[in-house]
């Protein structure tokens, strides 16, 4: 399964959980896991990012039934992690 494919699973998934946010955590460690469990599949956690980023650039998003992804902006000083809203 290529990459693009498993993070928009991902995203659709979290989405069917309730969760309608998805965080650079989630894309670098989390979505290794998850590809792990489901289909046996190792990627470095770059190669989520980088597609991930992608994804975003070209709104390939629009193909899972996703409407846009924005950024959210965080409150906490010095955080290295950023935080998307999935809108359906």
């Amino acid at each position: 399964m290529k990459t693009k494919e498993m993070i928009l699973r991902y995203a659709k998934y979290k989405l069917a959980q309730g969760v309608d946010t998805i965080s650079s955590v989630d894309i670098e460690d989390n979505l290794p896991k998850y590809g792990k469990a489901l289909w046996d599949t190792v990627r470095l956690p770059s190669a989520y990012s980088r597609e991930w980023r992608r994804i975003r650039e070209n709104r390939e998003y629009l193909t899972a039934g996703i409407k846009d992804v924005e950024e959210v902006k965080t409150r906490a000083t010095g955080n290295t992690y950023k935080i998307w809203r999935l809108i359906v």
